[in-house]
């Protein structure tokens, strides 16, 4: 008989404790933590945070990062959830195919500020989620991702359910009963990237996984097999291509928050940009890109990126984050990709309509199939007037595994987004603290953010 695959996992999720963390792991938390909360205080004033938060009426423990406001714990991981991912400069994990940090940071502080929670517990809650999101990703990608499932609420409902249960102490029982709620929340398509609806997915996926792990407390059934149950997640989700064991493999013992890895982002757009970008950047500073001379520029892509990069012209901010080409004219034209180019206005200058016309984007021969996933890569060749060319080929962005950030640059990073809200000592006194979360009381922990 095969191992139970949801019972498994809760299993885990219900026993899993801050001290039985490795250390590189509870560390890599801390990263992940501190960078989910800077890229959420970097769209504290943005108009999808303002629509969110217009939809809350609720009084409660736990704060809207930034804003001064107590809300109720459903309505703040919804609103937190929903800011975390609104630049898209939230960290990825291959895994999972998604954002994993975006929903389940959230949720976990805002369940902490009412269960009174420590920062050891908010930790291992946090990991919790993780792996729960990149487990069960292993098992449905990359048929799952390939079907047009934005894995950010569907596989984030899970995490995040697993996170709350965690944290809410509920038993394994329990805990399979909110991975079996959570699931029948999920959803999310990527037909809504390039519009305010995709970091909402990320709300929608803080609150569908808190709210599931409260129902499985007070006492409301579900399939305790919901993920590998004829008709369950698993056949829904992924069909015949489905791999259950894989949710299960070396489980508790390679933890995929550092094997392979969360993928910290530099510039406020889609994953899939961000080599190009790197290329085009470095180029300029060393001098063997030359824009106001650039002719010509050919982009060759995996086959991911013709339904998660859909915007060839673009003309918003928004649609910018999910445009190859808008990116690659952006970096060329303004000399660097920051929050200031994903503003409407700067998305459709005469500048940057030129530098579209001479772009060429196309997918790889070589990176046509899901088998081409592993080794995927950008390849960039820019001819310049005189016919000099400029060709790069690069698999892994700076914020990779591969490409290590220091701890300066991590920090460097939250800085940068907290520093409009909050000013330049306050946010280098936060990530400070947020690098002692272990150290953090119940009382401290909620006066947080």
């Amino acid at each position: 008989m095969a191992t139970p695959v949801t019972e498994t996992l809760a299993a885990f999720v219900a026993q899993l404790r801050y001290e039985q963390l490795p250390a590189d792991v509870a560390q890599e938390a801390k990263l992940a933590i501190a960078d989910t909360v800077g890229s959420a205080l970097a769209a504290a004033k943005e108009s999808v945070t303002t629509a969110a938060l217009a939809t809350v009426d609720s009084h409660g423990p736990a704060s809207v990062w930034g804003l001064g406001r107590k809300v109720g714990v459903r309505d703040a991981a919804f609103v937190n959830g929903t800011m975390a991912h609104a630049h898209d400069i939230d960290d990825t994990n291959p895994s999972m195919r998604g954002h994993p940090s975006a929903p389940v940071v959230p949720a976990v502080f805002a369940l902490a500020a009412q269960q009174g929670a420590s920062g050891k517990e908010a930790i291992a809650a946090y990991v919790a989620g993780v792996e729960i999101e990149t487990k069960i990703g292993r098992a449905v990608n990359m048929a799952h991702y390939n079907k047009g499932w934005h894995t950010t609420l569907t596989l984030g409902s899970l995490g995040t359910a697993a996170a709350a249960a965690n944290l809410l102490k509920l038993d394994a029982h329990q805990t399979a009963i909110a991975l079996a709620i959570s699931a029948s929340t999920a959803g999310g398509l990527v037909a809504n990237f390039g519009t305010m609806t995709k970091p909402v997915h990320s709300g929608f996926a803080a609150d569908n996984g808190v709210k599931a792990a409260l129902l499985a407390r007070a006492g409301i059934t579900a399939n305790p097999k919901a993920l590998e149950a004829k008709t369950g997640f698993f056949e829904l989700f992924a069909g015949n291509e489905v791999h259950p064991e894989l949710a299960l493999e070396k489980l508790g013992e390679r933890w995929d928050i550092v094997d392979p890895g969360n993928i910290y982002k530099l510039y406020p757009t889609c994953s899939l940009t961000h080599c190009a970008v790197d290329m085009i950047l470095d180029g300029i500073a060393d001098g063997s890109i030359r824009p106001k001379e650039v002719e010509a520029i050919e982009c060759a892509v995996g086959y991911r990126c013709e339904n998660t990069l859909p915007y060839h012209d673009a003309k918003t901010g928004l649609e910018g984050k999910f445009s190859m080409e808008y990116c690659l004219a952006a970096a060329l034209v303004y000399g660097k990709l920051g929050f200031a180019q994903f503003e409407d206005d700067a998305v459709t200058t005469p500048e940057i309509a030129a530098m579209h016309k001479r772009i060429r984007l196309y997918t790889h021969p070589d990176l046509r199939t899901p088998e081409s996933v592993p080794y995927d890569f950008t390849d960039l060749t820019i001819v310049h007037r005189d016919g000099r060319k400029f060709h790069g080929r690069e698999s892994y962005a700076k914020g990779d595994p591969h490409k290590r950030w220091s701890l300066a640059q991590f920090k460097g990073k939250f800085v940068e987004c907290a520093e409009p809200l909050m000013g330049g000592a306050q946010s280098g006194a936060l990530w400070d603290r947020l690098q002692q979360l272990e150290a953090l009381s119940g009382e401290q922990l909620a006066g947080l953010v």
